[in-house]
């Protein structure tokens, strides 16, 4: 059993949620998943082991304690036996004295021999993704009262892979938002990352810019719905007639765009914004003759700060700032 207090086993599961609000890249949140559990129980062997939706043979995405030759040699055919039955009901797998149940033991067996152990099945949306193993060389380090927090781990990594799933399938169909005629979030922030790395391998800057339209609920109020998201697209097609080709800009939110400058120091970008901003100011969108406005956070690499996910929250930060000082401002931190 678990020799961690119920505070120590709510961080672990905070420090996973953390990671796994900031990335779409299941490696990173999977392992800490697997280091975690490993902590909590000392285990021998922990593995996520997932069905390889390409040939329905399960491999090993995550590990601990598993030479690179298992891992890479592991093929296994999911059969009728004992993890098979768990993968078909989701009824966890609990040996808590392989000694004593030494059949499912070799059943479940990864690379090591073990005198407890349990299995779960990890499931996405009714779709069966694999399962979690963790074993342990004491018998009874695992039991019933173990069961609910392990899942909750095993039900961290559902969201974690099916999440990747769903943002890869999102980028291999119309990266095109079809609101606005900008790309969708999810290939724009492919194309932040691949620009920061660009940036750090040459010494460069870039902006990044979060554009929110003032008081839009009550525009759609005043105007109509289909107006509102008219107005949408309008001012959408002002930021790409105003940004260059080597820019690139995206849908956000709601109401909301995002645009990346590249090659643009903070106080550059600056000026660009406040000039985009007053364009929008001074410019009659649709037939109604709307008149709006926008807030605008601004952050720069690496002037602000030195990662992806820093920009991003410094953008939304000084967003939320511009639009609390007054609206129709751009703000930076």
């Amino acid at each position: 059993m678990s020799h961690l207090k119920p505070e120590d086993c709510l961080k672990f599961f905070s420090e996973v949620l953390s990671i796994l609000k900031a990335t779409h890249e299941p490696e990173q949140i999977i392992s800490l998943i697997v280091d975690r559990i490993v902590r909590m129980y000392g285990c021998r062997t922990c593995a996520v082991v997932v069905i390889d939706p390409a040939t329905e043979y399960l491999r090993v995405f995550a590990h601990h304690n598993l030479s690179h030759l298992y891992v890479k040699e592991f093929h296994r055919a999911l059969g009728t036996g004992a993890i098979a039955r768990m993968l078909s009901t989701g009824q966890p797998i609990l040996i808590t004295d392989a000694e004593q149940e030494s059949t499912i033991a070799k059943e479940v067996q990864l690379e090591h021999t073990f005198r407890s152990a349990v299995c779960l099945q990890i499931v996405a949306e009714h779709r069966t993704l694999g399962y979690l193993h963790a074993d342990a060389r004491e018998p009874n380090v695992f039991t019933v009262h173990d069961l609910c927090a392990l899942q909750s781990f095993a039900d961290l990594t559902s969201i974690t892979l099916n999440k990747s799933y769903l943002y890869e399938k999102n980028l291999r169909l119309d990266p095109v938002d079809p609101e606005t005629d900008l790309e969708k979030y999810a290939p724009f922030l492919e194309r932040l990352s691949t620009s920061i790395s660009r940036a750090e391998a040459n010494n460069e800057c870039l902006s990044l810019f979060i554009l929110d339209i003032d008081n839009y609920k009550q525009i759609e109020g005043t105007y109509g719905y289909a107006a509102s998201k008219l107005l949408l697209k309008e001012i959408a097609g002002v930021v790409k007639t105003h940004i260059r080709p080597m820019d690139a800009a995206g849908r956000y939110g709601f109401d909301e765009l995002i645009i990346l400058r590249e090659n643009s120091p903070l106080e550059k970008g600056i000026a660009f914004a406040d000039e985009l901003r007053q364009i929008i100011a001074d410019t009659e969108f649709t037939q109604n003759k709307i008149r709006a406005t926008v807030s605008v956070g601004s952050a720069a690499f690496p002037e602000n700060v030195k990662t992806e996910e820093d920009l991003l929250l410094a953008a939304k930060e000084a967003l939320y700032h511009a639009q609390h000082e007054g609206r129709n401002k751009v703000s930076h931190l």
